[in-house]
């Protein structure tokens, strides 16, 4: 027999029927145990729907024996409706099966595991598909416990509700008596104080209206129209006193367009306008716009000192504050942050007045 077409070190090896099957048997038996070591609980469901296997951590997170699960619909380890609204609406319509077999899986769901002593607990799913010669043999569904990450949110709303609220109005209050003390006789140290101390309650206030804005960025919200001559028009009466406090002269020339954004919208060209009123060092702001087919551009131009050509990336970095003015170098990143969740951008260049121009483009609706 001609062998030269094998390598010398090659070996053709033809196995028993019992040793194939005491392979198959080891493999098996590496995935089984694979499967009962994991910490998530993993379920396998039958076209039907119904759970034909499941791992030894159904008894560790829910209590389940894993054999007393073996031909319940996966209802059964769901809790009520309520609080499985959209997975409860997907398996009932059938169109969680549906999107599995369009897309061959599905990830990060959220949904509500319940125990056998009746709690609910939050857990984060995801499926796919099994296939064997092009048919469908059966659905893995694997759910991880996110009870810490559920209560770590639910503590950081409780604290961001507690700055925006309690701390908030003590802040507002310690600002009302300082106007009332800038009122009366003040020898010229103690003004210098009063504006140290009345700079600083301002700052604190504006930091937490941006906490605040960062707190809302993290959330998920559905892009809508928007008027924009409104926004701009709101957005300048609402800072009309800072305005005539820095002694600015603000003007607008805002084609009537509708944008895509939503309640944000306002905080973005508010933090732009902040920054050149406080900023700036000018007396001049011009706000105006361009369109295109699907796009909309929006500047806010100043007569001010401008943003030196080596700075104007990093200004919109998060605590990132620009020259001697102060601030706490979240404004601009924000209204950087709103700019992208909303599908445009925001950048600077050269003012035609002589100071800093920031472009600000969204998506037109």
């Amino acid at each position: 027999m001609d062998d030269a077409g094998y390598e010398s070190d090659e070996e053709l090896t033809i196995l028993s029927r019992d040793e194939l099957a005491e392979r198959v048997r080891q493999r098996t038996a590496d995935l089984e145990n694979v499967m009962d070591t994991m910490v998530d609980v993993l379920v396998k469901l039958g076209p039907d729907g119904r759970i034909r296997m499941a791992n030894e951590a159904v008894r560790d997170m829910l209590g389940y024996e894993p054999d007393d699960l073996v031909g319940k619909p996966i209802d059964y380890i769901l809790t009520d409706p309520d609080r499985n609204a959209e997975l409860s609406a997907m398996l009932h319509s059938g169109e969680f099966i549906e999107l599995l077999m369009r897309k061959g899986s599905v990830t990060d769901l959220e949904s509500y595991l319940e125990s056998t002593d009746g709690e609910a607990i939050p857990t984060s799913l995801s499926a796919s598909v099994m296939r064997e010669d092009g048919t469908v043999e059966g659905i893995v569904c694997v759910a991880t416990d996110t009870t810490e990450r559920t209560e770590a949110q639910a503590r950081a709303e409780f604290l961001h509700s507690v700055l925006r609220h309690d701390l908030g109005n003590k802040l507002t209050v310690i600002d009302g008596y300082l106007d009332l003390l800038a009122e009366g006789e003040l020898t010229d140290d103690q003004r210098t104080y009063h504006g140290y101390a009345k700079n600083g309650v301002t700052e604190a206030i504006d930091l937490i209206e941006n906490v605040r804005t960062l707190h809302q960025l993290e959330a998920d919200e559905d892009l809508t129209p928007v008027e924009l001559p409104r926004v701009i028009r709101e957005t300048v009466n609402r800072h009309a006193d800072l305005a005539n406090k820095h002694e600015f002269d603000v003007t607008t020339d805002v084609d009537d367009l509708r944008v895509e954004g939503g309640a944000l919208l306002k905080e973005l060209f508010a933090n732009l306008l902040e920054n050149a009123l406080v900023h700036s060092g000018g007396s001049k702001i011009r706000i105006h716009t361009s369109e295109s087919d699907e796009s909309v551009t929006v500047y806010v131009d100043d007569d001010g000192s401008g943003v030196d050509r080596e700075d104007r990336e990093r200004i919109f970095d998060r605590g990132v504050s620009i020259g001697d003015s102060g601030g706490t170098g979240l404004g601009t990143h924000l209204a950087a942050e709103i700019a992208d969740n909303y599908g445009g951008d925001l950048t600077m260049a050269d003012s035609p007045l002589g100071g800093a121009r920031f472009v600000v483009r969204l998506q037109r609706a």
